[in-house]
């Protein structure tokens, strides 16, 4: 059982004993006492959309909570206060103010997913990854990020990972030759690369042939694997130069 609504027409009263699935959308500063009493709900899980509060303390969130998205609210930049939602096992947080503060994760010994993305405008700010040490993740997902200046190590480390997927571009290749040394299924994704589209045009300029799409920061992405060949392999090399230099600096892989 779902509900989607508008802060401003929210009405807790009303709403069904056995809700499961809530969303709600703009909340504006002013609508956020309308969210009272939505922790009194069995909700697996919620949805925000437009939340105007720097963090989450003003906002009850169930017990029975396992899933909870945060999106479009760009004056969002700490998770406090998820802290009481212990059960959540999965976290998407879309086009949000700068992630300041994300503490509050070590709270839910449940959370194996975590989804951070950019918007069509620019991409997500984040502070230094240092929250993902100690975290039990199994899934991660980094994209739309502006990332050039992030220090990868923390999801290198992270050995329970089993899932990763992080948009190249956003990074520094070294950065991502650390990921890559440490869990060989992401650099397995790496290094195959996929055919752009054809429907999608964008083929060889010199040959009509199919191009192959690398993702890697600084780099062009489509690449004729007969005409760019030589180039080609030179920039996997020269990754595949820096996973190597990066796992004589952690033999041991990820923790």
């Amino acid at each position: 059982m779902e509900r989607i609504f508008e802060a401003a027409k929210l009405d807790v009263a009303t709403l069904p004993d056995g809700l499961t699935h809530l969303s709600v959308y703009t909340i504006r500063k002013s609508d956020l006492r309308r969210l009272s009493g939505i922790d009194r709900f069995p909700l697996q899980s919620l949805s925000l959309r437009w939340l105007s509060a720097p963090d989450l303390t003003q906002v009850p969130l169930p017990e029975t909570l396992t899933t909870l998205s945060l999106s479009q609210s760009p004056k969002l930049r700490s998770l406090a206060g998820l802290e009481r939602a212990p059960k959540l096992t999965s976290l998407f947080l879309e086009d949000n103010g700068c992630l300041e503060d994300a503490g509050a994760l070590h709270s839910l010994p449940d959370l194996t997913t975590l989804t951070i993305l950019g918007g069509t405008d620019g991409g997500q700010k984040i502070e230094p990854l240092e929250f993902l040490d100690g975290l039990s993740l199994t899934t991660l997902s980094l994209r739309a990020i502006q990332g050039a200046d992030l220090d990868l190590g923390p999801v290198a480390r992270m050995g329970s990972l089993t899932e990763i997927d992080i948009h190249g571009p956003n990074f520094r290749p070294e950065e991502l030759a650390k990921v890559a040394a440490a869990h060989p299924a992401f650099h397995e994704q790496l290094m195959t690369l996929e055919d752009y589209p054809a429907d999608m045009g964008m083929r060889c300029k010199k040959c009509g042939g199919v191009q192959k799409q690398l993702f890697l920061r600084k780099v062009k992405g489509l690449w004729c694997p007969v005409c760019d060949a030589a180039g080609l392999a030179k920039q996997l090399d020269g990754f595949e130069a820096m996973v190597a230099a990066a796992r004589l600096d952690n033999p041991g892989g990820a923790a």
